[in-house]
C-alpha cells in the first residue's frame, strides 16, 4: 500500500464510525474541562468552606485523569483491531482494558522521551536560568549542539514509539513487547526506513503534531461553541486518524 492510499484510508476511517467519534470527542471535551481552569466553571460559595472546595477540585481532577487515560487507551484499541483486519472503529467498551493500555502508553512515551525532554530542560535552564537543575553553565556552541541533539533524539524516539505501540498490540498487549528494541528495529527495517520517515513527516509531524493542534487552537479560541467543536470533533478525528495510520504502516 502506498503512502497516499494509507492517508486516504486513515482520513476516511474516523467517518466510518461517527458514534465512536462523538463518544471519544465527548470524553476529550469533559477531560479538557476537568483538567483545565476549574475556576471558569466551578464556583463554590465561601460558606461551603475551603475543605469542600478542595474535595471538589480533587474529585474532578481524578475524574479528568481517568478519562485522559481512557482516551490514551482507545488508539491502542484501534491499532489492535486494525491489525486483526477490521476496517471500522471499535466500540468504546471494555474500559478496564482501555484504561490499562492507556496507562501503558503513557509509561512507554515517558520512557522513550525521557532523554530528549531532560536535554531540553537543560537547555532551558541555560537559556532562561529559570529551571534549577544544579548543572554547570554551558557555552552557546554546546547549547546549540544540545538543541540539535534534542531534535534528533526526539525524532528517533518518535519513530520508535510509532512502531512500538503497534508492535505491542500485535503481540497481545504486553508492556514488555513495547521495549523489545531488537524486534522493533527489525520491523522498522522490514517496513522500510524511507517509507516510515515519509509517513512520519507527513502524518505524525505534519498533521498530528503541527496541523491538527493549530487548527484545533484556531477554532477553539473563537468562542465556547468553537471550543466544543474543536474538542468534540477535531481532537477525536486526529486521534483516530493517527492510530489508523500507525496500524496501516506497521502492517507494511
Amino acid at each position: 500500500m502506498e503512502i497516499s492510499e494509507m492517508l486516504y484510508d486513515a482520513a476516511k476511517y474516523p467517518l466510518s464510525g461517527l458514534k465512536q467519534l462523538l463518544l471519544l470527542g465527548f470524553m476529550i471535551l469533559i477531560s479538557s474541562l476537568l483538567l483545565g481552569d476549574y475556576n471558569n466553571y466551578i464556583y463554590l460559595d465561601g460558606s461551603s468552606g475551603k475543605i469542600s472546595f478542595l474535595v471538589s477540585i480533587i474529585t474532578l481532577f481524578v475524574i479528568g485523569i481517568f478519562l485522559f487515560i481512557l482516551e490514551a487507551g482507545y488508539p491502542f484499541k484501534i491499532i489492535e483491531k486494525s491489525l486483526s483486519g477490521s476496517n471500522k472503529p471499535p466500540k468504546l467498551s471494555n474500559f478496564r482494558n482501555m484504561f490499562k493500555h492507556g496507562f501503558y502508553e503513557i509509561i512507554i512515551a515517558a520512557v522513550y522521551f525521557l532523554v530528549p525532554i531532560f536535554t531540553f530542560l537543560v537547555i532551558l535552564d541555560y537559556a532562561f536560568s529559570q529551571i534549577t537543575l544544579g548543572l554547570p553553565a554551558i557555552s552557546d556552541e554546546i547549547a546549540i549542539l544540545m538543541l540539535i541533539a534534542v531534535i534528533l533524539l526526539g525524532f528517533i524516539a518518535d519513530i520508535i514509539f510509532t512502531v512500538a505501540i503497534p508492535h505491542m498490540a500485535s503481540k497481545g498487549g504486553s508492556l514488555r513487547d513495547a521495549f523489545r528494541l531488537g524486534e522493533i528495529f527489525r520491523k522498522i527495517k522490514k517496513i522500510g526506513l524511507k517509507k516510515l520517515i515519509i509517513g512520519y513527516l507527513i502524518v505524525i509531524l505534519g498533521v498530528v503534531v503541527i496541523g491538527g493542534p493549530i487548527l484545533k487552537e484556531i477554532i477553539g479560541s473563537t468562542n465556547i461553541f468553537g471550543f466544543v467543536i474543536a474538542e468534540e470533533l477535531i481532537a477525536p478525528y486526529i486521534v483516530m486518524f493517527s492510530a489508523r495510520f500507525s496500524a496501516l504502516i506497521y502492517m507494511e
